[in-house]
């Protein structure tokens, strides 16, 4: 009985090792909605709690092709469009400074990178997880057509990424 005891005492004792040292570098992909931030919430937990870094990243969504006019080769970007990625950098950079400042008052020690990148959200999930341990990101939990019409962002990163992913989401509410 006491080999058993010991035996499995060890193999705790590695996991929780292991789990320590997995994930050093944990990435959380934010949009500024409720859930994006719950999620972060989670992944800044974990961080603090494995003495990990935390990496905040936002994509900034490229205009559908549709909505940007046919210009003449070598012209510039229409005004609009310049606009448009100085918005949602100026969105994004604010998201960021509240929840880093919000984050490091609970954490004073956490260790934490943001990063605004243009491209559509998954594939910029993929690309800056190329290097970390786990990704954490919250899934809406929309189904039938609205999923079919939008796709879901959790549900692309989910299939196309190798690194371990955690996907934060809320129990539906009922009405009572």
């Amino acid at each position: 009985m006491q080999k058993i005891v010991t035996s499995f005492i060890l193999i705790y004792i590695r996991s929780v090792c292991l789990i320590l040292n997995m994930f050093k570098k944990i990435l959380a992909g934010i949009d500024g909605s409720k859930l994006s931030i719950e999620a972060l919430d989670l992944a800044a937990d974990i961080a603090d709690q494995y003495d990990s870094e935390l990496f905040i990243v936002s994509a900034v969504e490229p205009l559908p092709p549709l909505a940007m006019p046919v210009s003449p080769i070598g012209s510039t970007a229409p005004s609009y469009l310049v606009n448009y990625r100085e918005d949602q950098q100026t969105l994004f950079d604010g998201i960021h400074s509240k929840q880093v400042d919000r984050l490091l008052e609970k954490y004073p020690t956490l260790k934490i990178y943001t990063d605004i990148i243009e491209g559509r959200a998954p594939n910029v999930i993929k690309e800056e997880s190329k290097d970390k341990d786990l990704i954490v990101i919250g899934h809406r939990g929309q189904s039938g057509i609205i999923d079919l019409m939008l796709g879901s962002v959790a549900k692309s990163v989910v299939d196309t990424c190798t690194v371990p992913i955690l996907v934060f989401k809320k129990e539906k509410q009922t009405k009572e």
